[in-house]
């Protein structure tokens, strides 16, 4: 994707040329892409997808890159960054509309002000919300579907509204991890309460949080498995501080593993592997990623 011809019509947009993974994936790592979109409102989003699909450009759409394992190469797809479709619109009975690029701090503190309750396990994700729709995201036995009353998409130049029972809701997983649907946004139901028992709440999820490992690193790698914990069996088969090259599995919780020397993708996607196989040669289990890998 060279040339000065490329992408020729698309100046009124704003964009990253080029598109470095590192500097942007959680896990501090990646190759990079030609460019990348930041669509700011819906049109601006459907526009440019549109346009892609016409001028025959693969695209990815991303968005705070928290679960995500970017290729060392370079990723041949043009990247659709969601980051600036940041609205959040109050509506009657105790509902709110957020726009996928909204992150969970920004959504929390709305919702605190405005004295609605409900999404407090979302604080210290580092998430926005549309990677939370997309993979059912969540902590302590709480999960987005909870409290989603439908999500707004983009679908082969329409927009729709999904009821959240077409989005096939389940344990780090929905539907639009399997089709290519673009998530706009999603109206969300709380309730009312008051400030002081809200940012309560938060605090009480937040100190959940606070044991964490620190530094780059994608999150929890793993599902868990029926009946038990990904990182107890990760520290059953003696893999804690295992390295390869920078990447290195946690000692504080051995379902993260931290980027702390300059780790390439390729060393982190070997130590998954030999955690993969070094649990179900001790334990019997085979462990199933919940991060997404993108070449």
């Amino acid at each position: 994707m060279n040339g000065n011809k490329l992408f020729f019509g698309y100046e009124d947009f704003e964009i990253e040329r080029p598109f470095d993974f590192s500097a942007h994936s959680s896990i501090g790592c990646g190759g990079q892409a030609a460019i990348a979109f930041y669509p700011h409102n819906e049109e601006e989003l459907k526009t440019i997808l549109s346009k892609l699909r016409e001028d025959h450009y693969g695209y990815v759409v991303l968005g705070n890159m928290t679960n995500v394992l970017p290729s060392d190469l370079e990723v041949k797809k043009v990247v659709v960054c969601t980051k600036k479709l940041k609205k959040i619109e109050l509506q009657e009975e105790s509902k709110v509309y957020v726009e996928a690029g909204v992150t969970s701090a920004s959504l929390l503190r709305t919702l605190r002000y405005a004295g609605l309750r409900g999404a407090e396990f979302l604080t210290g994700i580092p998430c926005t919300l549309g990677g939370a729709l997309y993979m059912n995201g969540g902590a302590g036995g709480k999960y987005i579907a909870e409290i989603v009353e439908s999500v707004r998409i983009f679908r082969e130049g329409e927009f729709l509204i999904l009821p959240k029972e077409e989005c096939l809701y389940g344990y780090k997983t929905s539907s639009f991890m399997k089709t290519k649907d673009v998530i706009l946004g999603a109206t969300l139901v709380l309730e009312k309460s008051e400030k002081e028992k809200i940012f309560e709440s938060e605090r009480v999820w937040g100190k959940r949080r606070a044991h964490l490992p620190k530094g780059k690193s994608m999150g929890c790698v793993f599902k868990n498995p029926s009946g038990c914990s990904a990182g107890e069996l990760i520290e059953k088969a003696g893999l804690k501080g295992k390295r390869v090259g920078g990447a290195k599995v946690s000692e504080i919780h051995a379902n993260f593993i931290i980027n702390d020397a300059n780790a390439t993708s390729k060393e982190i996607r070997t130590l998954i592997e030999q955690i993969k196989t070094a649990v179900y040669e001790h334990c019997g289990v085979v462990l199933e990623e919940e991060i997404q890998y993108l070449n």
